[in-house]
């Protein structure tokens, strides 16, 4: 049952404009990187159903971006804080549902298909990339899993499908949950006050912005090695 009772200071108010912010870029992230990849594909001709579907999938970012590029919790102040994270929450899962998609395409389909059709690796997200891409997302689903449950917020409507889902196979593999290292097991404990609620999202905040940093350094690799590739090609 949610926690119910909890106000918005103007620090947690500014403290969930900055997670929606996060968001915002590490969305930013991936449509920059991806309409770099879609101008190389360009290249190959073999390639283009799957450069129609990144350009698809760009085109969903950039939708799911304008509504999290405007909101701003000032407004919110004194709302109750449980119904506003409920709000957020619902929007981020939305965001991360697409985004798990995304990465399924990028790290298994488009990756065999380009190294199929062109029999070149220089044209795929690298291993070390991937690595980055999953363990980022993965931070983001916890957030937004923090962000929820720690105020008792589990509601059907709010369920993380990757969360539902690394559940349910340690279940079957009967994996001890209080001893996982996998951040997606990690069970997530009810703040006692806002005042928690404060301390713990201002340290997720960094978290989130530490990954965001990792993320656009290895995109940035990508897109440079991209770009020798195809120089060296001329």
């Amino acid at each position: 049952m949610a926690i119910t009772g909890l106000a918005i200071s103007p620090e947690i108010a500014q403290l969930l404009t900055n997670a929606a912010r996060r968001f915002s870029r590490y969305i930013s992230l991936y449509v920059d990187v991806l309409n770099k990849y879609i101008g190389y594909q360009r290249r190959v001709s073999t390639l283009r159903f799957e450069r129609a579907t990144l350009i698809k999938y760009v085109k969903k970012l950039r939708f799911l971006n304008e509504h999290l590029i405007d909101v701003e919790f000032s407004e919110w102040i004194g709302n109750d804080l449980a119904s506003t994270a409920a709000s957020l929450g619902t929007y981020l899962i939305r965001c991360l549902e697409i985004l798990d998609l995304l990465n399924f395409y990028l790290t298994q389909s488009l990756r065999n298909e380009t190294i199929s059709k062109t029999l070149n690796e220089n044209l795929v997200f690298s291993g070390e990339c991937i690595v980055v891409m999953e363990t980022t997302y993965q931070h983001y689903v916890k957030f937004t899993q923090w962000m929820l449950e720690s105020l008792g917020l589990e509601d059907q409507d709010l369920t993380i499908e990757v969360i539902q889902f690394a559940r349910k196979c340690a279940k079957e593999d009967e994996v001890d949950l209080e001893k996982t290292d996998d951040i997606l097991l990690q069970e997530v404990d009810r703040v006692r006050d806002a005042d928690e609620y404060h301390e713990l999202l201002k340290e997720w905040d960094q978290v989130l912005l530490d990954r965001l940093q990792l993320l656009r350094e290895d995109f940035d690799a990508e897109s440079d090695r991209w770009q020798t590739f195809f120089e060296a090609r001329r």
